[in-house]
């Protein structure tokens, strides 16, 4: 199965000078956690990605700030882990479980955001995926250890 059978198509994004309440209406009337950033509406290059995590850490870590006052590119990731629409669903799994996140952007060949592929539209379209592999998939999204932990004494 491709990343393009099941992805979320043309989805909402937002610019990097746009408030951060831009990007929370996106995720309220579009009941979804996070919105692709492109460089601009023409282009629609991406540039990163803002998820309801991003947003609520940064307004609390720094809650001398008004959050209206908050741009998206304040506190949006750019550290971009995407697929293409012709890779294998396969691989758009791993990268999700291997990054510990829970959607990846699809661009296509210029870069620019065509889709979001996210753990529901995976699960929702599970038939014909073997349950296990979605199952480590959760697991290692949610998983909090990593090797570098340090056991408590």
């Amino acid at each position: 199965m491709k990343c393009s059978e099941i992805m979320t198509s043309k989805p909402m994004t937002c610019v990097p000078e746009d408030n951060i309440s831009t990007a929370v209406g996106i995720m309220w009337d579009y009941d979804c956690g996070a919105v692709p950033i492109v460089r601009d509406e023409e282009s629609n290059e991406l540039v990163g990605i803002i998820t309801d995590r991003d947003i609520a850490m940064h307004v609390v870590k720094h809650a001398y700030v008004h959050p209206c006052i908050v741009r998206v590119k304040d506190c949006m990731s750019t550290n971009l882990i995407t697929c293409k629409k012709d890779d294998e669903l396969e691989l758009a799994m791993n990268l999700i479980a291997e990054n510990r996140i829970r959607r990846i952007p699809i661009i296509d060949e210029n870069g620019c955001c065509i889709g979001i592929l996210s753990q529901t539209d995976i699960l929702a379209h599970s038939e014909g995926i073997e349950q296990e592999v979605i199952i480590k998939m959760l697991k290692d999204v949610c998983s909090k250890c990593t090797e570098e932990t340090v056991e408590p004494e």
